[in-house]
Formats: structure tokens, sequence, C-alpha cells
């Protein structure tokens, strides 16, 4: 067992700074900040009376978001049971998505017209762009799933041919996504998930500079053109 594996179960404090990077995308320091910010309950409680410490908790959820990691890998990797390792992460992402669901949409707070300037102000800084008013890119993507047994044109996306479910999302330049939807059926193209998703209301309302200039997102040409939505030509061949 030795100090990693106290009484079979992971010791995440003798863990090395690398092991923490490695197994879950933070250091052990941004983790725990992590629990403080996100208001992580303590202990974690399970449907099936199963508790397990708020750190703890949220490592196995990060390590099974890390890398697509099977639940046994996970048991494994931890020391406890699939079962134990299955409701403790479940049950956090319910809570994540409940209590933090919010900031999946356009966060005004936080993307200010200060900000949103300052994003195109970047790309337009960026290898001499001639973009002064776009401040970030939308894109959609498909994530894969099982054929259905019943209603299978539904889910089955013609162009990737495969059965999916599919998202979009608007990244700014530092990475963040700033609005995100889904998920709809995958045989929905990119037009559909914008009108679905009211997006376009959102950057109304708040896409412009502290002037009231229009600030724009870039998209491909599905998207179409408009005061706060910019494409290139379709079907051109650039040289």
């Amino acid at each position: 067992k030795g100090q990693l594996r106290e009484e079979g179960h992971l010791n995440l404090d003798e863990l090395s700074n690398e092991a923490w990077r490695t197994y879950f995308r933070f250091t052990q320091q941004e983790v725990e900040r992590l629990v403080v910010v996100l208001q992580i309950p303590h202990p974690i409680k399970g449907r099936n009376r199963i508790l397990q410490d708020a750190r703890t908790g949220l490592c196995m959820l990060l390590a099974r978001l890390a890398y697509p990691n099977r639940l046994s890998d996970l048991a494994l990797k931890f020391g406890w049971r699939v079962e134990r390792v299955s409701e403790i992460t479940n049950t956090l992402l319910d809570f994540m998505v409940y209590k933090w669901k919010f900031l999946l949409d356009f966060n005004h707070h936080f993307f200010t017209p200060e900000r949103l300037s300052a994003y195109a102000k970047a790309i337009h800084d960026k290898n001499q762009c001639p973009l002064s008013t776009c401040w970030g890119f939308i894109d959609g993507t498909i994530r894969q799933i099982a054929r259905l047994l019943h209603y299978q044109r539904t889910c089955y996306n013609g162009w990737k041919r495969k059965h999916c479910l599919k998202y979009h999302a608007v990244v700014a330049p530092d990475g963040l996504i700033a609005h995100l939807f889904g998920p709809v059926e995958g045989r929905r193209n990119d037009a559909h998930l914008w009108q679905e998703s009211g997006i376009q209301r959102y950057l109304e309302q708040y896409s412009h500079t502290t002037n009231d200039i229009p600030l724009q997102i870039y998209g491909d040409p599905a998207y179409g053109i408009s005061r706060h939505l910019l494409s290139p030509y379709q079907g051109a061949s650039l040289t």
C-alpha cells in the first residue's frame, strides 16, 4: 500500500505537483480553491448514503473529465469501489449543473463592454488581422452516441455519418467559453442551434463597446451575417 495507498485508498497529499497536473489538470492548491469557490458541499452525500469529502469527490470528477477513463480505471486509481466512484461523481456533477448552469449562458457581468473590446483588440493585433470589432468565435461540435433503437433519424448526422448529439459554443481568444448551448438532436444544423440558443438576444443587448459600437463574433458560412455575426463568403476559394 505505502504512503500513496493509506488504508488502500489514494492519499492525495502524497501526490507530486506533476501528478496533480497529470491526473486532474489542476495543482493541489487550485483544486482546494475550486472546492471553496464552487461551494462544493462537505461531505458530498450520494443517494445511497455514501459520503465523500469534497476535495476527493472533486478530484474524482476532474479525473473522469480530464481523460476518457472507465469507472473501473478510476476505481483502481482511487482505491474505492466502482459503485462509489460512480455515485460520487454523478452526484457532484448534478450539483455543479444545478448550482452553476446559469454560467453557460452569456454572463454579461463578466463579459463587459470593456472586456469584449479588449478581446477585439487582441484579435485585431494578432498578425494584423483586418477585423477590428470581432471578439469571439462560434462553432458547433458533436458527440457521438450509440445508435438508438427507435427514431434513429432524429440523432443521425448526415455530414458526419454517425448518430450524435450536437452543441455549439462561443469561445473568446483567451480560451474562455462565453456561451454554450446543447445538446440537441444530431440532425440539426448550426443555423438551428443559433436560433434556439437565444445567443442573438444576448449579443444584441451586450455585444458592443462602451461607445455603443457593435461588436461581432465570427462563425462559418452556415451562420450567415448580421449586426453581431460575421462569416466568410460561402464557397469562396482563398489564394
